[in-house]
């Protein structure tokens, strides 16, 4: 169990949504949370938008300089938001804390490898814009 309660949740959101994260402490776990706790109160293209937003706004607080290298990944976040929705959407009656805790044992960073190859996915093409798996497509909805 990753969070001990939904407090612990809010404050991953609050610094996110703050840029007062730190780059440490940002890291898959927390991607998926605000992925989670944006797709339980908004649709997808509002959750989505959120989350892209939030990201650039950590970047540019974590001094990254956009122009030298490129960190965000389109594709990335595109298949994460859409495999968040599906969990979430199979988990109605769990609680925030329950869906977290379960979505961050449940997914590693490395599940979107069953979708693309490791040099396809990693390729400038996929950072700028979303592509569908060169293994499979995109994310089917299989949980898991």
């Amino acid at each position: 169990m990753r969070y001990k309660d939904e407090k612990e949740i809010l404050e991953v959101i609050r610094t996110f949504e703050e840029a007062t994260i730190s780059r440490d402490a940002w890291k898959h776990a927390e991607h998926l949370t605000v992925a989670l706790h944006y797709l339980s109160l908004h649709d997808m293209e509002t959750a989505t938008a959120k989350m892209r937003d939030g990201i650039f706004k950590l970047l540019k607080a974590f001094e990254v300089d956009l122009s030298e290298e490129m960190p965000y990944h389109e594709t990335l976040t595109m298949f994460w938001m859409r495999a968040v929705a599906d969990f979430n959407a199979s988990k109605n009656a769990t609680s925030l804390l329950e869906k977290a805790n379960e979505l961050v044992a449940t997914y590693d960073k490395d599940y979107p490898l069953k979708f693309y190859s490791r040099e396809f996915l990693f390729s400038d093409q996929a950072r700028a814009a979303y592509v569908d798996g060169d293994l499979k497509s995109g994310h089917s909805g299989e949980l898991g």
